[in-house]
């Protein structure tokens, strides 16, 4: 594989900086986090790691499977000690992620810790093709130093022009694909379309660590975060944690999703899980949700 293009160069020339991700769909920046910020976000996830039974006193794989379901608890322990939120808070990392769109960002709550254990990996994918209508910018940021034994993220350069593809037409990595050496401080953006895998952890007992954000555009209709109230037909009802009820269509091209993941048909839409009182994010446009998912 090649290697990715540092964008360093570019800062404060915000033109260039967008047509460079026009162009190859990711910009890759080295050392421009708070170091101190990503170390301590980076000792508090290793720390529970060591709680929860993953990793042993000198930071080694203990073989605990992690399962889809064991992930999902140990995302949801992680999820209640905000440390992504905790991390995008620091005046400097805001600061920088500002500079680069112009104006202060939202960060919506679909982060993800990425614990890859030996002999994990994650397959090609695109990250609106689940999660469509936002409008976002996925940042990338490894938390421990990430060489090619450990893998880390690999990107299809320019794999975002042709939009969201289905699974079995997405790219296939290969030589043309670009990924590099990673240290906490270091950040990749990429389009919510650019296809990118995480490389296989190929450590004896080595775990990688990275988290995910993202953010909406600026100009891009706000996501919708709080708590269901109501559902009838064709219709639900959300109190915003920014204040207010927001009314929804939803209808046959509406993407909704379970805890698990799964698409929920419509006609199964008043007995799911998406029922008063939940927690959920919504897309929009013109009053009609795109996608609503739990929280």
């Amino acid at each position: 594989m090649g290697e990715m293009r540092v964008a360093n160069g570019l800062l404060g020339d915000r033109v260039r900086l967008r047509a460079l991700f026009a162009d190859e769909g990711y910009l890759f920046f080295r050392g421009v986090l708070d170091a101190a910020a990503v170390r301590a976000t980076a000792e508090q996830v290793v720390r529970t790691l060591v709680e929860q039974r993953f990793l042993d006193a000198s930071s080694a794989w203990t073989g605990r499977a992690l399962t889809a379901s064991v992930d999902s608890e140990f995302q949801d322990v992680l999820n209640s000690q905000q440390l992504w939120e905790r991390l995008v808070g620091v005046p400097a990392v805001a600061a920088f992620f500002a500079a680069i769109a112009g104006a202060p960002v939202g960060f919506i709550p679909l982060a993800r810790y990425r614990i890859m254990p030996p002999g994990g990996v994650t397959q090609v994918h695109q990250d609106a093709l689940l999660n469509p209508g936002f409008a976002m910018t996925t940042a990338w940021i490894p938390l421990v130093a990430i060489g090619p034994e450990l893998g880390g993220l690999a990107v299809a350069r320019g794999s975002h022009r042709g939009g969201c593809l289905p699974a079995d037409s997405l790219p296939t990595p290969d030589d043309s694909w670009l990924r590099a050496d990673y240290q906490p401080g270091d950040v990749v953006l990429m389009h919510e379309a650019l296809a990118h895998i995480g490389l296989p952890n190929r450590s004896p007992d080595g775990v990688r660590v990275s988290i995910d954000v993202r953010f909406q555009d600026p100009a891009a209709p706000a996501a919708v975060v709080g708590r269901i109230t109501a559902v009838d037909a064709g219709l639900v009802h959300i109190a915003s944690e920014d204040g207010g009820i927001v009314t929804l269509g939803v209808d046959a091209s509406t993407l909704l999703r379970s805890s698990t993941g799964a698409r929920i048909p419509l006609d199964d839409l008043l007995t799911s899980d998406l029922a008063p009182g939940r927690r959920i994010i919504a897309s929009r446009r013109d009053g009609h949700a795109i996608m609503i998912k739990p929280l």
